[in-house]
Order: C-alpha cells, then structure tokens, then sequence
C-alpha cells in the first residue's frame, strides 16, 4: 500500500498546487508539450491587410478576431494547449479550446520600447497576472527580447520586468513561460552569415541569464540556437532554395543544443519564430533529442493558411488539411522528447509544495 509519506518521500521536488496542475494541463498524459500559439499581433495585421493592398494598421478588430478564432476552432482540438491574446482572442474563443486543452496568456504587449535600438519590454495596459488567473487561464507567458550586451539601462529594465511576472506568477500559483528571443541592433542583417554565427552564443546567455532561480520560470520557450539554413548539411537551399555559405555542421549544432540543454535549468521547448515548416519539424525534432520537452509554436503551422484571406471556408479548409497533419506530425516527434517532470528539476517525481496533515490549514 503506498501512503502519503511514501510518495512524498519519493518526490524529488516540489511546486505549488496551482503551478503543478496547471503544468499538468498544459502538457499531454506524458508531460510533454505541444502548444500552439494564436497570440501573434503585427504578422496577423500584416497577412489580413496584404489582401487589399491596406496598411496593418487599416485592419479591424473584428477581422483580426475573426481570423484568430478560426486557428483556434481548427487547430485548438489538437494541441495540449494554446497561447491566446487577451485583446481579440480570449474574450471571443476561449470557450472554442477544449476543456481538456490548457490555456496560456500573454502578458507583454506587441509594441516594446525602442531606445538606442534595445528593445524594452512592457506588458499590455490593464492586463496584469491576476487577471489571468481570473480569467480562467492555466499559465502565463511573457516575451522578452534580450541581449546581454545591451546598455545595463536596458538589461535592468528587462530584469525587472520578468523578475515582477515571475512574483506575480509565484503569488498567483500560475505557471510562469518565459520567451526568449535574441534580436539585432541597428546595422545587423539577422538573415546574414555574420548574424548566424553569433547566434549560438547569444541564445545561451539570454538562456544562462533568465534561467536563474530569482526569475521564477517554470518552463522556457526558447529559439533554436542555431540557423539550419546556415548548416553544411542544408546551406544549399533545402529549406528555401537560397544557397548559403555555411557557418557550422550539424555536429556543431547539436553540440549547441546539449548545452541549451545544460543551461537550462527548468524545462524547456522550441518556438518557430517564423522559419518554415520544413526547418522547424528540424527544429523541433533535434531539440527533442537534445532534451525538450516539447513545442510553442504558431507560424510555422498555420502561416500558409492565412493564404486565402478572406475567404474564411477556405482558410479553415487549409487549416484542416495542411495544418492539422502537420502538427499531428510536430506531435510525433514530441513523443521523443523529455516530460517535463523528468527534468534535472524534478528528477521523475514532482510533489506539492508542503503537503502534510495540516496542509489544509497552512496552505496560504
């Protein structure tokens, strides 16, 4: 017979009983991810206004509403979780996600603060952590550009930013995903050789840095750190045609993920950040060997679709016949990856935080 002792003891560590069940429903059975993202602003404007010749800013918000909620309803049954805008998706298609599909939100708003050419960081006005969590969402996410050589003015305010949502997670018992994305400076070409090259690095001390326990992340959502399309194996153009000179070998870029790996000291998964389909079921598939734990991704699968805008029938049959396969396929190669709960975190067993005969009495 086990008893309560006998399963605390075997728990390596512990979380708060809001953090772990809404990690639970983020993730499959297994604990592993594979989440779609609908929260995207400035490419969604871009691709409703490219049908009419519009500005993005001419495109309303009943057609951005309108083409999130579609994505949702599609590809919603299909994810163990989706990242929803509280703006023109959550209070419209919330209820399109599945009970048993977990729901994210996003804190930060599209448009940063641009200062020297940093990227600051700011959340969306009136949208805060305790509203997500009466929302009905299960966790929180938060983009953060980052580059370490940036001014201190701008690593402070970065700092500060993601170490606030990380207390307002941990007081709200939510779980805290924290995107990390590496950006260029004024006179950097992020397409080019030179950008390729750096990026390895620049992705592991952003990972080095946030991945600090004073941050409270729970799980990472984190860029491939590397560019395939510059890797000896692809540089010929196999994802796009454009042949390029190569930076590194595969060899090389798997050495890259081990130590994201090792860096990465809560559970991790990949993002798109807008390559293609192609490079990223790559993507996803050589960072579930080198340790994720799955994907947070929106571009890569249902891009395409947004094609045949503003015919709605045929957007949401694109979805179906493209989208969704490919991200049973991204789903597939998930199931290679490491639950969450077997991370060096948690060591296979994962616990509530105090639990004890009084826990009902201290629980805070």
């Amino acid at each position: 017979m086990t008893t309560t002792s006998d399963t605390t003891a075997r728990s390596t560590a512990t979380l708060p009983a809001g953090t772990l069940r809404g990690l639970m429903t983020l993730a499959d059975a297994t604990g592993r991810f594979a989440m779609i993202a609908v929260d995207q602003r400035p490419p969604i404007f871009q691709a409703i206004a490219r049908h009419g010749g519009r500005r993005p800013e001419d495109v309303t918000y009943d057609e951005i509403s309108l083409v999130k909620g579609v994505l949702v309803e599609v590809l919603a049954p299909h994810a163990t979780a989706v990242l929803c805008d509280p703006v023109w998706t959550h209070p419209h298609h919330a209820t399109a996600v599945p009970g048993r599909v977990g729901l994210l939100s996003t804190l930060e708003d599209h448009e940063f603060a641009l200062v020297d050419g940093e990227r600051r960081s700011q959340a969306i006005a009136d949208w805060t952590v305790s509203k997500i969590k009466r929302s009905g969402a299960q966790g929180v996410k938060v983009l953060a550009w980052d580059r370490r050589d940036a001014s201190e003015a701008t690593r402070a305010h970065q700092d500060a930013f993601i170490a606030d949502a990380g207390r307002a997670c941990r007081e709200h018992e939510l779980p805290f995903v924290l995107e990390l994305l590496v950006y260029p400076f004024p006179g950097e070409d992020a397409t080019s050789a030179a950008y390729a090259r750096a990026k390895p690095e620049r992705v592991l001390e952003s990972v080095r840095h946030y991945a600090e326990e004073r941050f409270g992340v729970d799980l990472l959502k984190l860029e491939f750190p590397a560019d395939l399309k510059y890797t000896r194996e692809f540089a010929s153009g196999a994802f796009d045609g454009v042949a390029r000179e190569h930076v590194y070998d595969l060899g090389e870029v798997e050495a890259h993920l081990a130590h994201l790996d090792s860096v990465a000291s809560v559970p991790w998964v990949i993002l798109s950040a807008g390559v293609g389909p192609r490079e990223f079921a790559l993507n996803v598939e050589l960072g579930c060997a080198a340790g994720a734990s799955g994907f947070l991704a929106g571009r890569a699968v249902w891009w395409d679709a947004l094609d045949a805008y503003p015919d709605v029938d045929a957007m949401r049959e694109r979805l179906a016949r493209l989208s969704v396969p490919y991200l049973q396929s991204l789903t597939a190669s998930v199931a290679r990856g490491t639950p969450w709960t077997e991370h060096r975190r948690f060591g296979g067993a994962v616990g509530i935080a105090g639990a004890s005969s009084t826990w009902f009495e201290t629980y805070r």
